[in-house]
Formats: structure tokens, C-alpha cells, sequence
């Protein structure tokens, strides 16, 4: 009896002069191609989907970069066990197909399991949320590369049929690497990416199994969920939602205050007071430059939604401001809802990375706002080295100031100790405002000022009574800080800042 997949498959004897239809042979291969690409596109999709709920730092991504290694390999394996039992590419294209329905339940399951997961750590939450979520289908689609090896190997010449596999499932994996960074995510979000993968290897499961009409036509079947149920809404306190290239920009309302989230819901980029300047948040206190300092021009690092410039406004209503934010989006929605905009009259706002741009900018400021953060509490490491305070203070004016947030909720404050450490390499003097809600106000100047002539700067400064107000707090807990002897210096060769701030985080100050 012929077999049922003779006309699909082609498979013939096995003497040397063995070929295969042309038409599948190109098949197997750009199964090989386009698994490579799913592949990649489902491990930087992770990155994004845990961001707002398990983290976005490089403990994540080391985390889940190490159990999605593990899943390739166990799919190696099993591919390579399967292809020597196999007559046919059945196997194989049901496994394909399989791995594209798991996909379907990871786009509306995923979300509910990270929210249960989000308390138990970088590591633990994520390994679990990889080998529950990820791990599956990767196995899966990464039997393709040995199992089409075995397929084609049959007509001979072993070396150049694996190197043409790799090379085309390697290619594929570019392509995924930048379908998905630069195309999927930013234009179209996390969810729908994930549903391009999900139908990209459903269909692919299927097409393979064209000679099975009935598993097939199963197999789609399933994709018409996507045509039957709705996206889901934003949650009601949340107005306002966008993916970028760097973020999950998130604006949330509630209470009667507005906050800008950056991947991770729990920690505000910006706070604002809804039809109020003061909200009561650390970005109040960059208030405080313009009574320390007498200067006409600010810039600022790491505008996110603009709090700190407009409370700056309100104290000097004739500074110019030069606001520089890497994410466009985050510009979108400053303009959208926290009323800052660019204005030629007094405020121009660059999209750019803070440290590339200052590199070029060749202006010199009176003030430097520094607010640096991404995915929640984590600084990205090359903004507070001593390099890059140094590239700072070639821009500060000799009577300048520097203002800077350090978030820092761990009992021997290790982050704000070598925070204060790499600062003193480069200024003068270094104080600090610490607040009860474990942000730290740093402010250096490049002039020997001592804490008194600080404290008369801030007492007797402002007319307005909430500025008063603040002014006079501020003048009360500022003080002289002089890192500990053996803490590290940040420098462009060694900032182990997410190693601190991950302490901060585990064991926080009671």
C-alpha cells in the first residue's frame, strides 16, 4: 500500500541518485528560515511583555535569555530523536502547528499568570513565566533545523545540507531580530506581535500538513478567535497607552493625579496634580535650583512628562530650557497631558540619547536637571559614570548646579554612597535632600559651597508661599554627604549600578 503522504513528501529510495520534488525541498527550507525568525521574535517579545509586571533590567533578560537556551537545546535534541523515527515531515509540521496554539492561549493567558508572578522576584518570577509562557513553543519550533537536516540528508551530502539549514535558520533569525525591533513592536504593540508569531506558525503548521485536509482546516480553526474576541480595553484608570523602541508608555489617572509609567506600573516617571503646580512628589524639589543658583538657562536629562520643568517655571518664569528624552513617545504624551510642549520662545526639546547629545552640545547651563531612569527604579549604567558627569560639568557654568534623583530604599543606601562617590571625582561640593519615600536630591556644583551658605540661600528665598514652604524644608534636612571609604566609583569600565539597586530592592529599609 503506497503511503498517504507519498506525493507530499517525495520520498524515494535511498540510493545516491536520490531527489526530492524541488518544490518541497524549498518548502523544508524556508520552514528552517521562517522558524528562525519566530524564534527570535518570541524572545524579544518576552522582554517587553514582562517589563510592566516582573521588571526591565539586565537580571530579566539574563534570566530569560538562559531557560529560552535551555528550551532550544531540549528542542534540538528532541528534533534530531524525532526526525530518525520519522518516514515523513508529519511529525515535524504537527509539531509546528502545535506550537502556533500554544502560542494562541500565551496571547490571552499570558497576562494573567504574569500578574500572579509579579511578587516573586527577577529571577524566580521570570525563569517561571519563560518555562511556562515561552519554553513550550520554542522546544517546539526548534526541532525544525535537525529535523529538516534528517529530511534532506536522505538524498546525500550531510555537510552542506546542515550548513544550508543554519545558515538559512540564522537568517531568519535576523530577520525576526528586526521585523520585531524595529517594525512589530513600536508600530503595532506587544499583543499584536505576538499574534503575527502565533498565526505565522499556525499557518506554517498547516500549510506542511496540506495532504492532511482534515488536520489542516483543525489546525486553522482556532485562528478565528482573533476575529471573535476583542482586543482588550485599557483598564479604567489607565487613559493613554504606546510602544516604542525603548518603552511601554503607560498614563494613568486616578485620585486626581496623573502619572507617567515607563514599562513598570508601580514606579512614576513623572507626578502630577491634576489643575495643581505642587504634587508632593521628589521632582517638586528641582524647584529648589533656581534659589541656589541665579541663571537664565536649564537643561534637562531625562525630561519624561516635564515635572521638573514646570516647577522650575514657577520659581524662574524667564529661564530657557533645553529638555533632551530619548523616547518619542513620552514626548507625545507630554504634550497630550501634562501641557509640555516645545516653544520657541523658552523651550526646545530634543528626542536624543542624554549622552550622545551632550557629547555634541557645545552650550554651557546654569542648571542640570539629571532624571535618568527606564523600566521603573534602574539607571541605565552610562549615565552616571564619572565620564559622564565629567562630559556634565564640561557644560555647567563655574557657578553652576547639578540636581540629581537617586532612588535608594536600601538600609546602607550602597547606590546613594556610590552615586555621592562618583559625583566627588568631579565636583566640588555634594549635597543631599533625603526624602522619606527613598528618592535622594543630589545637588553638586563644581564651587566649594558650604552647607550654611546653602541653607541662607533656601531660607530666606521666595515670595511664594508653597516655594516658602519648600525652600524652608529643604534648608531643614539638607546636608554634607561623604561616601564611605571602599565605596565603588561608577566608570564607563566597571558600574555594577543594577547589582546595587537590585539590593535595594530585595531588601529594602524597614
Amino acid at each position: 500500500m503506497a503511503h498517504p503522504d507519498d506525493a507530499v513528501v517525495g520520498l524515494v529510495n535511498n540510493s545516491a541518485g536520490s531527489a526530492f520534488p524541488r518544490a518541497r525541498v524549498v518548502f523544508w527550507l524556508g520552514t528552517a528560515t521562517l522558524t528562525g525568525a519566530v524564534i527570535m521574535g518570541l524572545e524579544l517579545v518576552s522582554f517587553r511583555l514582562y517589563a510592566p509586571y516582573l521588571g526591565y533590567s539586565i537580571y530579566v533578560w539574563g534570566s530569560m535569555i538562559s531557560v529560552v537556551m535551555a528550551a532550544l537545546s531540549a528542542g534540538y535534541a528532541l528534533g534530531g530523536w524525532m526526525a530518525d523515527r520519522s518516514e515523513s515531515d508529519l511529525p515535524l509540521y504537527a509539531t509546528v502547528l502545535a506550537s502556533g496554539l500554544y502560542q494562541l492561549v500565551v496571547v490571552f493567558g499570558a497576562l494573567a499568570l504574569l500578574r500572579r508572578l509579579e511578587g516573586w522576584g527577577e529571577f524566580t518570577g521570570t525563569v517561571l513565566a519563560t518555562l511556562l509562557i515561552f519554553a513550550p513553543p520554542m522546544t517546539a519550533l526548534a526541532i525544525t533545523s535537525p529535523f529538516v537536516i534528517r529530511l534532506l540528508a536522505r538524498a546525500g551530502r550531510v555537510g552542506v545540507t546542515a550548513g544550508r539549514v543554519y545558515a538559512l535558520s540564522t537568517v531568519g533569525s535576523i530577520a525576526g531580530v528586526l521585523a520585531t525591533t524595529f517594525l512589530l513592536i513600536p508600530r503595532f504593540g506587544t499583543r499584536m506581535t505576538l499574534i503575527v508569531l502565533c498565526v505565522a506558525s499556525v499557518v506554517l503548521g498547516a500549510a506542511g500538513l496540506a495532504a492532511f485536509k482534515r488536520i489542516a482546516l483543525v489546525g486553522l480553526l482556532p485562528l478565528t478567535i482573533f476575529a471573535l474576541v476583542p482586543a482588550p480595553g485599557l483598564p479604567i484608570y489607565e487613559i493613554w497607552r504606546a510602544e516604542s523602541v525603548y518603552n511601554s508608555v503607560r498614563v494613568i489617572r486616578w485620585g486626581g493625579y496623573l502619572w507617567l509609567a515607563l514599562n513598570q506600573l508601580r514606579y512614576s516617571h513623572t507626578t502630577r496634580k491634576e489643575r495643581a503646580l505642587w504634587a508632593g512628589s521628589y521632582q517638586d524639589d528641582y524647584a529648589l535650583g533656581p534659589l541656589l543658583v541665579r541663571g537664565r538657562r536649564l537643561l534637562v536629562l531625562g525630561m519624561g512628562a516635564g515635572a521638573s520643568i514646570i516647577v522650575t517655571r514657577a520659581v524662574a518664569e524667564d529661564i530657557q530650557v533645553d529638555a533632551v528624552e530619548i523616547d518619542p513617545q513620552v514626548v507625545e504624551a507630554a504634550g497630550l497631558f501634562f501641557g509640555i510642549r516645545s516653544d520657541p520662545r523658552w523651550l526646545r526639546i530634543h528626542v536624543a540619547d542624554a549622552r550622545p547629545w551632550l557629547a555634541q552640545d557645545s552650550r554651557t547651563y546654569d542648571l542640570v536637571h539629571v532624571d535618568l531612569y527606564h523600566g521603573g527604579p534602574y539607571i541605565p549604567f552610562y549615565l552616571a559614570t564619572e565620564e559622564f558627569f565629567r562630559l556634565v560639568r564640561a557644560r555647567l557654568a563655574a557657578d553652576g548646579l547639578l540636581i540629581m534623583n537617586v532612588y535608594d530604599l536600601g538600609k546602607k543606601r550602597e547606590l546613594l554612597s556610590a552615586t555621592v562617590a562618583t559625583l566627588q571625582r568631579v565636583f566640588a561640593t555634594v549635597a543631599v535632600l533625603s526624602r522619606d519615600d527613598g528618592n535622594h536630591i543630589l545637588f553638586a556644583s563644581p564651587q566649594k559651597r558650604t552647607l550654611d551658605s546653602l541653607r541662607a540661600a533656601l531660607v530666606g528665598a521666595g515670595s511664594d508661599e508653597k516655594v516658602g514652604e519648600l525652600a524652608r524644608r529643604a534648608a531643614s534636612r539638607i546636608a554634607e554627604i561623604r561616601s564611605p571609604e571602599g565605596a565603588p566609583v561608577f566608570t564607563d569600565d566597571h558600574a555594577p549600578i543594577e547589582e546595587l539597586i537590585r539590593k535595594t530592592l530585595v531588601a529594602p529599609q524597614p
